[in-house]
């Protein structure tokens, strides 16, 4: 299965009502990730678009996405967790001005890609559920996640397979249970309707 056939598949399986066959009221997100402009596009065709650059991932994005509370409150957080240098070469000789915008390649430390995915994951899921078409496709949260779970096998830490973790609802009262399930009734932490 290569990361292109999965895309296809996926991209099929949204735009064909294939996912949400039988919900009628939900709505069609292009789950394709598309941009508002594209990498390397100069800034002032990007805003004259309606286009706004997204600091964590390096694209323009719709400026009403990007610009959104909750969105800049993450794009801060990535920010703050550097500072980030990233080089036009592997040898990070040539370090990018951090206000360039005219971006096609750069070469990026495993630090910030490990922090970039991170925040991709969080901002995939927050315009999610805000209704926004997702800022990426599914091969980008295939390739985070195994590059996540890659880097921490690649270095474990002493205790890696240790029972540390008990594993419990999070938040505690986070399962909600469609269509209605009699959770009071049997005594479950659930909230159903």
């Amino acid at each position: 299965m290569t990361a292109a056939w999965l895309y296809n598949m996926l991209r099929d399986t949204v735009t064909k009502g294939g996912l949400f066959r039988s919900c009628n009221s939900c709505p069609q997100l292009d789950m394709s990730g598309y941009l508002c402009a594209p990498n390397g596009a100069r800034p002032e065709v990007a805003y004259e678009r309606g286009c706004a650059w997204d600091s964590i991932s390096f694209h323009w994005y719709r400026r009403e996405l990007v610009e959104d509370p909750d969105n800049q409150e993450l794009i801060r957080e990535f920010l703050d967790a550097g500072p980030w240098h990233r080089f036009y070469d592997a040898e990070g000789t040539v370090e990018v001005d951090p206000a360039n915008r005219v971006l096609t390649t750069l070469w990026l430390t495993k630090r910030e890609h490990v922090v970039h995915c991170m925040y991709t994951l969080r901002q995939t899921h927050l315009w999610l559920t805000k209704g926004f078409d997702p800022p990426f496709n599914y091969s980008h949260t295939i390739h985070c996640t195994s590059y996540l779970a890659n880097i921490i096998l690649e270095s474990p830490v002493p205790d890696m397979d240790k029972l540390t973790i008990h594993a419990v609802p999070y938040p505690l009262d986070w399962q909600l249970v469609k269509p209605k399930y009699p959770c009071d009734e049997e005594g479950l932490s659930c909230v159903s309707w």
